[in-house]
């Protein structure tokens, strides 16, 4: 899958922009920087399903990024 530098940097200028919010990002389970999502999005033929996480008080305080295995 081929990204062109344009959705690049708009996807992490969201992602840092959602970090600027105080919403935790994480990737595979682990806190991740946008640079290192974007990163990884890039460098793999791989999907990435987001996970929105929910806090007791109905507002979003993360989102996590999970590879999508095909069996």
């Amino acid at each position: 899958m081929s990204k062109n530098k344009n959705e690049i940097l708009s996807m992490k200028n969201k992602l840092e922009a959602i970090l600027e919010q105080g919403i935790d990002l994480y990737l595979d389970g682990r806190p991740a920087s946008p640079s290192r999502i974007v990163e990884r999005f890039v460098r793999e033929d791989t999907v990435y399903m987001p996970d929105f996480v929910i806090g007791d008080d109905g507002v979003l305080i993360q989102i996590r990024y999970d590879k999508i295995m095909e069996k």
